[in-house]
């Protein structure tokens, strides 16, 4: 089922014989007035992990996405969010992603 154009809101990518929504990190700052004393960690986590991903998987995350607002990020370490595709990918290629983002975090809590 797809909800929305898969031509320009289904960013995807091919890996081995699976095509799969691309993924994307959404790091939440203090740059709306809220605390948020370790969104620098956050940020940090994200760019180790997309890093390892860019190497095992190319093109399976797109660019990092900074925000002016927390969403929760301040709770604990290493919490940011990811989103999964868009509304153009359809729940299979979102599922193929989460089978090789699983990959990834494997390597990146060695």
């Amino acid at each position: 089922m797809q909800y929305g154009s898969s031509n320009e809101y289904g960013p995807r990518v091919q890996i081995g014989d699976d095509m799969c929504a691309q993924l994307m990190f959404v790091v939440g700052t203090d740059g709306g007035g809220l605390s948020h004393p370790n969104w620098r960690q956050n940020f940090a986590f994200a760019i180790k992990v997309q890093k390892i991903a860019n190497q095992m998987y190319p093109g399976l995350f797109r660019p990092i996405i900074i925000r002016n607002s927390r969403y929760n990020g301040q709770v604990t370490s290493a919490c940011n969010i990811i989103e999964v595709g868009a509304t153009g990918n359809t729940l299979d290629e979102c599922l193929n992603s989460m089978k090789y983002l699983a990959k990834v975090f494997d390597e990146a809590m060695k």
